[in-house]
């Protein structure tokens, strides 16, 4: 049975723009993924913050967490894979 929740994990990165942890990536997953492969992709995320857009490398990530629910992304948006 489907619950409608959406798998997968959230990546964190420091604000190259002003040094705040507050972008963040998100991974779609049905299961358990290697870190490494994680890491290995290129996404497009902004700051919470200040509002700075551009790409990050999954290796700089400061943190990458499983979640058992991501939130729904705007149409016309991928999750950076």
């Amino acid at each position: 049975m489907k619950t409608g929740k959406t798998q997968g994990y959230v990546l964190t990165f420091r604000c190259i723009n002003c040094g705040k942890h507050e972008v963040f990536a998100q991974y779609p997953s049905e299961g358990i993924e290697a870190e490494a492969r994680i890491r290995a992709r290129i996404y497009q995320v902004t700051c919470n913050s200040c509002g700075w857009c551009g790409d990050a490398c999954g290796l700089s990530a400061i943190c990458v967490s499983r979640t058992a629910e991501l939130k729904a992304r705007a149409a016309g948006q991928g999750p950076g894979l």
